[in-house]
């Protein structure tokens, strides 16, 4: 009977509420229309923005986005135009658009170059460092927050930036197990998130400490380490009644969501903290009933839910409510499918305790089917934050390549201004001398003298000129054979990164390897190669030309690497240690390259090729 008092008093609390909530969006939206100043309304789109992106609701966030970004063209304000680009980059990225994002970076710096505004320019750092963290780039993620943040602290405007940074710091060390760095910049979020007054990202905060302090929790066991992570999930769960329409209901489903899965954690669960497990889950699914992409969320309160029925050994109850949880998440495209798997082995464990084998076969089927998925899924994914690192990459190499040249230009150029400079002062003292000579010429013969010696200066001059055109014409020519040899020793090189790449890619399908090792292994590897590379392009740029004209069929890039190897005297199984592959496989590629060549089986490759740079 008090259970169902308290359902219906929720149902009656959650009636009064959403008036409230819909009251402050609803104020907001109609701000916009009134006659406010651009500012005034920069700042409600922002705020609008920022509550349907953290709600899933992305459609609309975008709407809004384009509406400030048409405003801050209209206005010049670059600023809002980079905040509106962000906005629009994080939202790509939370859909996986990974291809989408850099042309918006790109943008967003671009339109904080036009304004003198320093908030523009951390704002487009933002987005940057979000797109790395993305795509799993933790390392550089760090470096180029610690670079950024130094210099949002110093502006007390943007509070809620720095509480973003400072989470992002969270989410890096929470991942690599550093509790204790973890915490300091839980703690740091939290404040900060005080201060800005965005209460989403506040209860994102609490949330974030309450993981922290779960870290001991899963070492001690100890009871008063639990309490204080249940503490500060009653932290963000009070937020939504505190603030009414502050908090959106996704953030708010996400706290209730947590807190009644860490109260499952307690060896004992009490008739109270029963009753309050029961209404959070409760509450979870009357909040997420009308909003989008939050069938995982609904899934997990009646997994919870479906928990308790087991408990009270009601496997028809938990039965129901995990078949509604399956319905509900076969409803979102793409499927969740971390949280199917988990609905649908309970289902299997259920209908096996019940001696129903033909639906437990069933429903463990759906296991494997679900697993597979996600693993595809998995593999896809990987492959679009592979290609996004590649390209980002690739441009980065890029623009230090340019970076690089546009200073050679300069100093170039500064070092032609010096030697005009230099020839103008001598040319001056030249003509200073001349004229003295001129004027205190005694006689015409020493005059006839001067000239005569400055028209062989002249003839010298110009031979020297004809000569330095010619060594120039030279070194030309030669560093162009040289970037010729660069490109087939690159074209190598590429090959090789292809090879890397797709190894690592097959040895991340392994669950139980050892990814620093197969790092550090690549990274041997690699390095080893490039040592090969310069070694090759150092003493014979022409190498990789002379072979493939000695060739009588056609080399692919592999041949070439092959080639090179031997050239430099290694045997087999350096060879094979170096590509990763069995001995007898270099031993059949150095039968398949004596064909190619044409040679008699009794004749060392690396004979030949030695041969070949002796002639």
């Amino acid at each position: 009977m008090k259970l169902h008092f308290s359902f219906l008093y929720f149902i009656f609390f959650i009636c009064i509420l959403c008036p409230a909530q819909n009251t402050f969006i609803d104020g907001l939206k109609n701000q916009l229309k009134s006659n406010n100043s651009a500012e005034e309304k920069f700042k409600i789109y922002n705020e609008l923005t920022e509550y349907y992106r953290v709600s899933d609701q992305y459609s609309v966030a975008k709407k809004y986005v384009q509406e400030q970004l048409k405003l801050a063209k209209n206005e010049h304000n670059y600023t809002e135009e980079v905040k509106a680009l962000v906005q629009n980059g994080i939202i790509k990225l939370n859909q996986s658009q990974y291809d989408k994002v850099p042309p918006l970076i790109d943008d967003a710096k671009a339109a904080a170059q036009k304004t003198t505004d320093k908030t523009a320019s951390l704002y487009a750092s933002y987005l940057n460092i979000y797109y790395n963290n993305t795509l799993g780039e933790s390392e550089n993620t760090m470096k180029l927050i610690q670079k950024t943040l130094p210099q949002v602290e110093k502006l007390p405007s943007e509070i809620l930036l720095n509480a973003k940074l400072n989470y992002l710091l969270y989410g890096i060390h929470s991942e690599w197990n550093d509790a204790k760095n973890a915490t300091l910049y839980a703690q740091k979020a939290v404040e900060l998130a005080q201060k800005s007054g965005n209460k989403n990202m506040l209860s994102s905060a609490y949330s974030a400490m309450a993981v922290c302090y779960y870290f001991p929790y899963e070492k001690t066991g100890d009871l008063k380490d639990l309490k204080l992570v249940i503490e500060m999930c009653k932290k963000a769960v009070s937020l939504y009644q505190q603030f009414p329409g502050q908090v959106s209901a996704h953030a708010h489903a996400l706290a209730l969501l947590n807190l009644a899965n860490y109260y499952l954690s307690y060896p004992v669960i009490t008739p109270e903290i029963r009753e309050e497990i029961q209404d959070n889950s409760n509450k979870i699914l009357t909040l997420t009933q009308h909003t989008t992409l939050n069938q995982g969320i609904q899934a997990g309160a009646l997994g919870i839910l479906s928990n308790l029925a087991t408990r009270d050994h009601n496997d028809a109850l938990s039965e129901k409510y995990l078949l509604k949880a399956e319905q509900i998440l076969l409803t979102q495209k793409p499927v969740y499918y971390h949280v199917m798997i988990n609905v649908v082995t309970d289902l299997s464990k259920l209908y096996e305790r019940q001696k129903n084998y033909q639906k437990a076969y069933e429903y463990q089927s759906k296991v494997t089917e679900y697993n597979n998925l996600l693993y595809n899924e998995g593999q896809a994914e990987t492959a679009k934050r592979l290609e996004a690192q590649f390209q980002s990459q690739k441009k980065e190499a890029e623009l230090k390549a340019l970076t690089e040249k546009t200073l050679s230009l300069k100093k170039e150029k500064l070092l032609y201004i010096g030697l005009g400079i230099i020839g103008l002062i001598g040319a001056f003292f030249m003509f200073r001398s001349y004229h003295y000579k001129l004027r205190y010429s005694i006689i015409r013969e020493k005059k006839l003298n001067t000239e005569k010696h400055e028209a062989e200066m002249m003839v010298k001059l110009q031979k020297e000129e004809q000569a330095r055109l010619k060594v120039e014409q030279e070194l030309l020519t030669l560093q162009q054979q040289k970037l010729q040899s660069e490109v087939l020793a690159s074209q190598l090189h590429i090959q090789h990164k292809n090879e890397v790449l797709q190894q690592l890619q097959t040895q991340l399908s392994d669950t139980d390897i050892n990814i620093n090792q197969v790092v550090k292994e690549q990274n041997r590897v690699d390095n080893d190669f490039e040592k090969i590379r310069f070694t090759i392009q150092e003493l014979h740029p022409d190498f990789f030309k002379n072979i493939n004209e000695k060739a009588k069929q056609k080399l692919t890039p592999l041949d070439l690497k092959y080639c090179a190897y031997l050239y430099l005297g290694m045997d087999t199984k350096q060879i094979a240690n170096l590509l990763n592959v069995e001995p007898k496989s270099v031993r059949m590629t150095k039968y398949r390259l004596k064909k190619k060549f044409g040679l008699d089986e009794n004749i060392a490759l690396d004979t030949f090729f030695q041969r070949i740079f002796s002639e």
